[in-house]
């Protein structure tokens, strides 16, 4: 993976960390970075709208379902990039991203970042150091097979939801306080109230579909996104112990339902983290090794499958 760099004086192909931070998070950045979030949540309200009011019930059914799906990508790359400091700059960025990336996950930003930066302090991931992946990490295709069907049934959505609310411990002490307990509540209320709203306007398929997607097709995403940045395709196994953070261009496709380009440089973010997503794309480098670039996500999938023993 390479070690991972964050003083703002270090160099980088493209200059120092502090040089490309100012010049990718300017005040321009941050305001476009919220438009895109509001847009994001302006789209998925005028499908819900558009599709109940002109499409038979079943296709609009189905149909929300990637919807709901690419909303909820959408929201937990923008949490990432705020968990880095980077949805805006100066002092507004952890209320701006809980406010309108972390309210539908109910998820603090401080409460994430907590465990995510763990996750970048660890050396190898899929491992119990690694909180991000430890839970993903299977050793045969029978265990994927039953992790996967976990995801599916809402058990993997329950039980990270377990650990965000007792904030174990890799949580720092300093996030564990009456503001992060009251954050949620407050996030809870706001939910609570929305889903009131919804159940008045005689709408309450929106909250059922996004709340059932968010528990159990965003988790199925979510691991086959970390299978993708972080399983090895050589060496000894894919996952428990893999130092593999890897880029995925991806096509256009894939970036809209899977992963976009404020995830998928993720080998460049590793070795930056403190950058914002705009500056990774020119920092990308060795392209002809497998555990650090590839330009499709499919081949990595079946690769790791096929690694993984029955």
């Amino acid at each position: 993976m390479g070690g991972t760099v964050t003083a703002a004086s270090t160099p980088t192909p493209g200059g120092t960390i502090g040089d490309l931070r100012r010049r990718h998070l300017q005040a321009r950045h941050g305001a476009a970075n919220v438009a895109h979030v509001l847009a994001t949540h302006v789209l998925l309200g005028l499908w819900f709208w558009a599709g109940h009011r002109f499409l038979p019930w079943p296709v609009h059914l189905v149909c929300s379902l990637p919807a709901c799906l690419v909303h909820q990508r959408a929201m937990s790359e923008w949490i990432h990039e705020g968990a880095h400091h980077n949805l805006v700059p100066g002092r507004a960025n952890d209320a701006l991203t809980s406010l309108l990336a972390g309210l539908p996950f109910l998820l603090p930003v401080a409460a994430y970042r907590a465990v995510h930066f763990a996750h970048h302090r660890s050396e190898r991931f899929f491992v119990p150091e690694d909180p991000d992946t430890a839970f993903l990490g299977v050793s045969t295709r029978r265990q994927l097979r039953r992790a996967v069907a976990a995801d599916l049934c809402g058990l993997t959505f329950a039980r990270q939801a377990a650990r965000f609310l007792t904030r174990g411990p890799t949580v720092a002490a300093a996030d564990r306080g009456r503001a992060t307990t009251l954050t949620v509540l407050a996030m809870g209320v706001a939910t609570l109230a929305g889903i009131v709203g919804a159940w008045r306007l005689g709408r309450l398929d929106v909250p059922i579909l996004y709340y059932g997607t968010l528990a159990t097709l965003y988790p199925l995403l979510n691991r086959l996104r970390t299978y993708a940045q972080h399983a090895s395709v050589r060496g000894t196994g894919p996952m428990a112990g893999s130092t593999v953070a890897r880029t995925t261009e991806g096509g256009v496709l894939d970036r809209v339902l899977h992963t976009s380009p404020r995830l998928l440089y993720h080998h460049e973010h590793h070795r930056y983290p403190a950058l914002p997503w705009r500056a990774l794309p020119a920092l990308v480098g060795d392209r002809d090794d497998p555990d650090r670039y590839v330009r499709r996500r499919l081949p990595v999938l079946a690769a790791v499958y096929r690694r993984l023993p029955a």
